[in-house]
Formats: C-alpha cells, structure tokens, sequence
C-alpha cells in the first residue's frame, strides 16, 4: 500500500484560503504535514500546507468526512498538549532558578515515585520546561501562545470545608474590581466554611493544580509573580 505524502496536524482557523486550488472564504482549512518515503514527518510548521477539505480528500485519497473527524481528533490532542504545557510551566517556571533543595522538593512532591531512584529532579524540571515551551512555540495550527512567567494571570481560588475547589476566576485587572472580588468571595468562602487563595498561572485550568500544590509551590509561585510584576 502506498503511503500518503501527507499527514493532518489539525484544523485552522486563521486561513481562509486553500494552498492548493486558491478557494477563499473557506471557514477552516486542514493543516498538512510532509511525509518522507518512510512515511515519518518530513519538515517543520514552514512546510505545513493549508488545504480547504475538499482538496485534502483528495491529497490523501480520503473521504471528505474522514478528513474532517482526523482533522478534529489531531486538534484535539494538541489541545491536550497545549493543556498540559500550561500546566507544567504553571507549576515549574517558578521554580526554574529556585536553590537546587527546594526544586527538588517541589518536583519530588508531584513525583514521588521517581525519588531515590537516581533521577536528577533539576534535570527533569529543565526537560519538562524545554518541550512545554516547544509545545506552546509550535505554530503548525495556531500563533505561538503565551508560554512565559510574565504571561501569567492571577486567579482566585475558593475552596471548600472538604479542601476541593468550589470555584476559579481571574482576578480583574482594576484595584476596585479586585477589592469587590476579594470581598465577595470571602463572604462565599464563610458561607462554605472554606478558604480563599489567590495563585498565579497561564489559564484557570493550570490555576486549579497550582492551588492543589504544596504549600513550597505556591510559594515560589508568588515569589515569581511579585518578581515578574515589581
């Protein structure tokens, strides 16, 4: 069987134009990676091709409909990806240049399993920031997102009796929001016998394993935010 010349990374938005018939206005486009002879990926995002999905069908001698469901499947695990990069430079960046001991506590904490076993957690911890930002930089379906300490918002966290999470919201960026926000969410967290804390973090979402964190990590994350915001 022979194999495809190319591969789908994803759907796009931000071209309306298809790269191999010349159509306008499209809503989407498929983004397509070069395949090799051996059928491995064969370039970088400048070699990506954007094809409405019609040509895409054709290209890969699909149905329109498969390309479509493969097209929002491939999107989808990038979205997880691009999740998850969040997340780890949520919860490492702060720590990226903290003393070798506290570093280490912060990694082993989240990995316990790798403690005594010879990993190195300050090797680690510079292995999960370099492909978490390369995942965030990778422009093959979407502009470069925001990947770095100053790009981090502040989130007010509430919680409840039972130390789960009721509720996460961005703080606003104006002293009288965020006074009258404050003040709303601590009459929220008396009702709930539970507690307010306010983390920093690249989306609510990686603003939720921040709060999680121990008590070094949120730490560290404060101490980052007051240092990228002095």
């Amino acid at each position: 069987m022979p194999i495809p010349k190319w591969t789908i990374k994803g759907i796009v938005d931000d071209y309306d134009t298809c790269g191999c018939c010349g159509r306008r206005g499209l809503k989407r486009t498929v983004a397509l990676m070069p395949l090799d002879a051996d059928g491995n990926e064969d370039g970088t995002a400048e070699d990506v091709v954007y094809y409405g999905t019609s040509c895409a069908a054709i290209a890969l001698s699909w149905t329109q409909g498969k390309v479509t469901d493969t097209a929002r499947a491939a999107q989808a695990e990038r979205d997880q990806r691009d999740a998850y990069a969040r997340r780890m430079i949520s919860i490492y960046a702060p720590v990226e240049f903290a003393p070798v001991r506290d570093k280490a506590r912060v990694y082993y904490g989240r990995n316990q399993h790798q403690r005594d076993t010879g990993v190195k957690a300050t090797e680690e911890v510079a292995k999960l920031l370099d492909k978490a930002r390369a995942t965030l930089a990778d422009t093959t379906t979407d502009p470069a997102r925001p990947s770095r300490i100053e790009d981090f918002r502040r989130y007010l966290v509430i919680f409840t009796s039972e130390d789960r999470i009721f509720l996460v919201r961005r703080v606003p960026e104006e002293e009288a929001e965020r006074q009258e926000q404050a003040a709303a969410a601590q009459r929220r967290a008396d009702q709930i016998r539970g507690r307010v804390l306010v983390v920093a973090a690249l989306d609510a979402e990686s603003a939720r394993d921040v709060a999680y964190a121990d008590e070094l990590t949120r730490e560290w994350n404060t101490k980052a935010w007051q240092a990228a915001h002095a």
